[in-house]
């Protein structure tokens, strides 16, 4: 089976963390092949502050069962938030800050330059309009701190390896991209799911039925007589949600034949009985030899 393309990751931005994310909010809330930090101005050097002001990216890591059913998973994460002791302020709770004399409170300030004027940040307050006397002992004035919050992220069913979601943390966003682990037993093509099943001769030649393991229970397959090794076997609607639209992939099993490697001597009389009887064989059969009328009998 040829390797599926894979697709580029999609950034998909929920404003409603309350529930898990629908079909329908994927559908409307991921975009593909929007770069995760934005554009930059048009500027050679770009918006500097609005570089910094840009989310936090995490990595968190998936099972795949996690990634194919969806998970709420808990998260730690460090950001620079509001400060929580002087509620942003910068100045020590129970002090008062003076009012800036230098710009009146304005927070610019105006310089005369000949037959020009000129209006600038204030150079004394910082653009505040008011001068911090006591700072908070926590922010040290700057109204922002490193705080790590632990935030319940709402994983979506069907979410692939590489996949960016953006979500609020207090007054901040941060980015959160899945790492999706492989799985010993699925593979999986978007939204369809492959697995092997191992059946005896006897059940390929004679059919019957089997018991594989499903995403999400024991699958009984029915094996039609005369299975050969590599047929896919089609599970409607036994796959991962997909994610981009409505309903449920498929899940694909494929057989595989397990030959014995040792037979008993009442199973090996069964085998070169059934040899004889055998005329589309290319080549020779072990303990079975051509007689001169051309038919076939057990050799010594």
């Amino acid at each position: 089976m040829a390797e599926p393309q894979a697709e580029r990751p999609r950034l998909c931005v929920f404003p409603d963390l309350s529930r898990p994310p629908s079909a329908a909010d994927i559908e409307t809330w991921c975009q593909p092949d929007r770069k995760i930090f934005g554009e930059f101005s048009s500027s050679s050097f770009g918006d500097f502050q609005t570089v910094f002001d840009q989310p936090q990216e995490y990595f968190m890591e998936l099972t795949f069962n996690q990634a194919a059913k969806g998970v709420n998973k808990e998260f730690t994460v460090n950001i620079m938030d509001t400060c929580e002791r002087c509620d942003g302020k910068g100045n020590e709770p129970g002090t008062k800050v003076q009012h800036c004399h230098y710009c009146g409170g304005s927070g610019m300030e105006t310089i005369n330059t000949g037959p020009f004027v000129m209006r600038s940040t204030c150079r004394r307050c910082g653009g505040r309009g008011s001068i911090i006397v006591s700072p908070c002992v926590v922010c040290r004035g700057a109204g922002q701190a490193k705080q790590k919050k632990r935030v319940m992220i709402p994983v979506p069913a069907g979410v692939e390896d590489g996949q960016t979601v953006r979500m609020p943390v207090g007054k901040r966003e941060i980015f959160i991209t899945f790492r999706v682990q492989k799985s010993p037993v699925f593979r999986r093509d978007g939204a369809d799911i492959h697995s092997d099943l191992f059946i005896s001769i006897a059940q390929a030649l004679l059919g019957g039925t089997a018991r594989a393991q499903g995403l999400y229970e024991t699958i009984n397959v029915t094996i039609p007589p005369g299975t050969q090794t590599d047929q896919k076997i089609r599970m409607g609607g036994k796959g991962i949600p997909r994610i981009n639209s409505y309903g449920y992939g498929d899940h694909y099993i494929h057989i595989k034949i397990r030959v014995p490697k040792r037979l008993t001597s009442r199973q090996q009389s069964l085998i070169l009985s059934y040899a004889e009887d055998e005329t589309d064989v290319e080549g020779t059969v072990n303990g079975v030899t051509l007689t001169s009328s051309g038919k076939r009998s057990t050799g010594n």
